[in-house]
């Protein structure tokens, strides 16, 4: 049984991204905020967040520029609830096409530009779409959920559409985002995902007109076998997860695992989408 429409489906493959039209219910979204909020106020001082590893970047001036969270599913129930959705799931097993384990959550919070910094994870090298049957096998699918509205004004995400189809580093100035091909600026509302392939090149859009901090989340679904990248969510966290999210993150390992089961729960269920 197909899980992903196949004219969907063809698109991803052709464009390599995909917009939800879904959104996160609100009261999730304020909770997030409200975490991000409280971080902003303590200027992400490790310190006050053992759990999770931030990274800073400051710009010349001392002032930051931005911060990235990772780990971010330890902050709070509410961003650990968005690594099963009903409707991302069914196109993480499709496009991986093997067993999906989750390999890196986090939040990147911005402050200003920076250059912008296009790229993709095999940076110009072979890439790879389909297996030897002509079906989706994709290396690595990522989510993106805003939790604010986001657009050319704000920055947002950026692609190449098509890009991960071609073994060639794109000859231009990555930086230069108005200097790129077919670039495509999403806009996105808040807490509307979207997911593209790490083959597809891409990078933060320069806000022209960044008057608050551009917020946005990341998810990475790899095959069960790839390692964490940086930081692995403890023990304690996997715990408090649903079984459905426990089994996306589970230790790395060469997991033969069903997903007919829980995808055709999803199937079946009414509304889509939680």
């Amino acid at each position: 049984m197909a899980f992903v429409p196949d004219q969907d489906l063809y698109r991803f493959m052709l464009r390599g991204y995909h917009v939800f039209d879904e959104r996160i219910p609100a009261d999730r979204l304020r909770d997030m905020n409200a975490t991000i909020d409280d971080m902003d106020a303590r200027d992400f001082d490790p310190d006050a967040y053992p759990g999770v590893a931030i990274e800073r970047r400051d710009g010349e001036d001392g002032v930051r520029i931005q911060a990235v969270v990772r780990n971010i599913i330890e902050l709070d129930p509410a961003f650990g609830a968005l690594i099963d959705l009903d409707y991302v799931l069914p196109w993480v097993v499709t496009l991986l096409n093997r067993p999906p384990r989750i390999t890196e959550n986090y939040g990147y919070f911005r402050d200003a530009n920076r250059p912008a910094d296009y790229h993709a994870v095999r940076d110009g090298g072979q890439t790879r779409n389909l297996n030897h049957r002509g079906s989706p096998q994709i290396e690595m699918v990522k989510l993106v959920v805003p939790l604010a509205d986001q657009n050319a004004d704000t920055g947002t995400l950026s692609v190449i559409p098509g890009s991960h189809l071609v073994d060639m580093r794109p000859p231009f100035d990555l930086d230069d985002a108005e200097a790129l091909p077919e670039l495509r600026i999403l806009d996105l509302a808040a807490g509307q995902p979207a997911i593209f392939t790490e083959n597809l090149y891409h990078a933060g859009y320069p806000g022209a007109n960044m008057t608050r901090q551009r917020r946005t989340l990341f998810f990475s679904y790899e095959p069960s076998h790839h390692a964490d990248w940086v930081v692995s969510p403890s023990d304690e966290c996997v715990a408090r997860c649903t079984p459905r999210q426990r089994k996306l993150l589970r230790r790395p390992g060469r997991w033969h695992e069903d997903w007919s089961a829980e995808l055709q729960a999803i199937a079946e269920s009414s509304p889509r989408g939680r």
